[in-house]
């Protein structure tokens, strides 16, 4: 296998992300009631819309379609300079392998090592 002359200099760094593909249903759209029923009732339908009204928007009443949802995700890592390396099935899950290479001692590729993408 043959590297860049900054991964061979500095080494890479590896991130495994795991998918689960078993077939099944769909989550369902965000619901205030459902979700204050999952929380014992802790916090009441009209105050998690009241203070969450982005997540129970119509805008969020149609799931997205996988392929976007993991398009989404894999810009988050490449803005992050993960590149993938390989994809994999093991049994139900889906794995991927990304790589970025190693900051040198003077510098840093990413403001937090080892953090998730920063997804929103």
């Amino acid at each position: 296998m043959t590297g860049s002359p900054i991964g061979s200099a500095f080494g890479w760094e590896y991130r495994v992300i795991q998918i689960d593909v078993e077939s099944g249903n769909p989550p369902e759209p965000p619901s205030p009631q459902s979700d204050s029923e999952r929380l014992g009732g802790a916090l009441s339908p009209e105050f998690l819309e009241r203070e969450f009204p982005q997540q129970y928007s119509p805008l969020n009443s149609t799931p997205r379609h996988p392929a976007e949802q993991l398009q989404f995700f894999l810009n988050a890592l490449g803005r992050e300079h993960w590149e993938m390396v390989e994809a994999a099935q093991v049994g139900p899950l889906l794995m991927f392998v990304f790589k970025r290479p190693l900051a040198s001692a003077g510098g840093s590729l990413r403001a937090d090592p080892g953090a998730g993408p920063s997804v929103t």
